[in-house]
């Protein structure tokens, strides 16, 4: 192997092959540029060399340059879409609004229930602008404050999980300028139904959900012409973009985070086959929280929109997480995550073999085929949403609608209003 003096790689050097601490140790693959964070971090850890068995270091600037068709995006837009009256939501204020909506959730009737939950929603979007925003202006980061508010959504995750996975992929548009927000709040409930269905103790399951809510973090260290875009990435864009797990780590790092949180956000794009990033580790190598935020994450992507890709169904992202190609994803946080869900996940609206139109409210512990929907423009004898529990006969599950069929719907019942 040829050797590096770490104090000498300038920020932004890829090299062509994979770079490591020693014969076993790999630090960087191919794809990801060196950058000063890093050898900062090497510096800082005693490590005054790395090894290659590549013959060059090629300068990222000699590269294809990063395309000059981004526009100039304001810091403020890009956090939170140029709504700077948002940053004045602090800590007492989210907690009150969830201790609320957990009082309010217990006592209000059912058809009130799902509005609560929207506005808790709306809140953590709030609470993660004002968190990302405060770092970025600050650069500060307080796991304390971080963990009350994760341990107070924690209690109604507990108790009313199906709401909140029902109202999430409505609430993202495609027309939103900055995705991270969303994908953040989406990641944390998934990630946190998915701790709770593993029946992980309550302090794991918040460490769970700071590393969830933090593990983007890192790509606020990088220009934000490369996350928002509004066409693919080149392929030196993606490599820039995949800094942003160690970014986050170091950012972690440097606040005194637990090393289980660090390590959840290093490692939320590793691979149990070893084909992720930044160190393609196997699957025994890799973090609980990693391998729980890699599966929320990719499954969140894939239900919701970018700029440059239209959204799949909650369905279709179940099935391609089922098929779990390659072997990527860890099979028993699957497992977790279909029984968290059901294989029509809760949101979905589907087409029952009577005829009747109907969206999936909450799971089947014994059956993730058969979960419980609510029919659609029916009530029950008490004049609440009529909820029945599909089987595989008269309430048996037919298809699951398409967007434009959902669209439709939403349409008609509003015109019905």
């Amino acid at each position: 192997m040829t050797s590096f003096k770490v104090a000498e790689l300038q920020d932004g050097k890829i090299f062509t092959d994979s770079l490591f601490l020693d014969s076993n140790f790999l630090l960087l693959d191919k794809i990801c540029p060196f950058t000063k964070e890093l050898r900062s971090a090497l510096l800082e850890w005693k490590f005054t060399e790395v090894y290659t068995e590549g013959s060059a270091v090629v300068p990222l600037a000699e590269k294809a340059p990063i395309s000059k068709e981004f526009e100039d995006v304001d810091l403020d837009e890009v956090i939170d879409n140029g709504k700077p009256e948002k940053k004045q939501l602090d800590n007492a204020d989210i907690r009150n609004l969830l201790a609320d909506a957990l009082n309010a959730l217990r006592t209000s009737p059912e058809n009130q229930k799902m509005e609560i939950v929207q506005e808790v929603f709306k809140g953590l979007q709030d609470y993660a602008s004002v968190v990302y925003t405060r770092f970025v202006t600050h650069r500060v980061l307080s796991l304390a404050q971080i963990s009350e508010v994760i341990e107070d959504f924690c209690k109604i995750s507990s108790e009313f999980r199906s709401y909140l996975l029902r109202i999430t992929p409505p609430l993202f548009k495609k027309s939103d300028k900055n995705f991270i927000i969303g994908h953040t709040v989406r990641s944390l409930i998934y990630s946190i139904v998915i701790g709770q269905q593993l029946k992980m103790p309550k302090d794991k399951l918040v460490e769970l959900g700071v590393a969830t809510f933090l593990h983007e973090i890192g790509q606020i260290r990088l220009p934000p012409q490369i996350y928002l875009t509004e066409r693919p990435l080149s392929s030196n864009e993606k490599n820039i973009l995949a800094t942003h797990t160690i970014l986050g780590y170091k950012i972690l790092k440097d606040h005194n985070f637990p090393l289980a949180i660090q390590l959840g956000v290093l490692q939320h794009h590793e691979r149990e086959n070893g084909k992720g990033y930044p160190q393609r580790l196997f699957s025994g190598n890799i973090s609980l929280y990693g391998k729980i935020i890699s599966v929320v994450c990719s499954f969140e992507a894939i239900t919701a929109p970018r700029h440059y890709k239209e959204a799949k169904s909650t369905y279709e992202a179940m099935i391609e997480m089922l098929r779990n190609a390659d072997k990527q994803y860890d099979e028993i946080v699957i497992k977790a995550l279909v029984q968290a869900l059901s294989l029509f996940p809760i949101g979905a609206y589907v087409f029952l073999s009577n005829g009747k139109l109907a969206q999936v409210t909450d799971t089947n512990q014994n059956d993730p085929r058969t979960p419980f929907v609510q029919i659609i423009g029916e009530k029950n004898e008490v004049g609440n949403p009529k909820i029945v529990p599909t089987d595989n006969e008269l309430f048996k599950i037919a298809r699951v609608l398409s967007k434009e069929e959902v669209a439709d719907i939403m349409n008609a019942l509003k015109n019905k209003q």
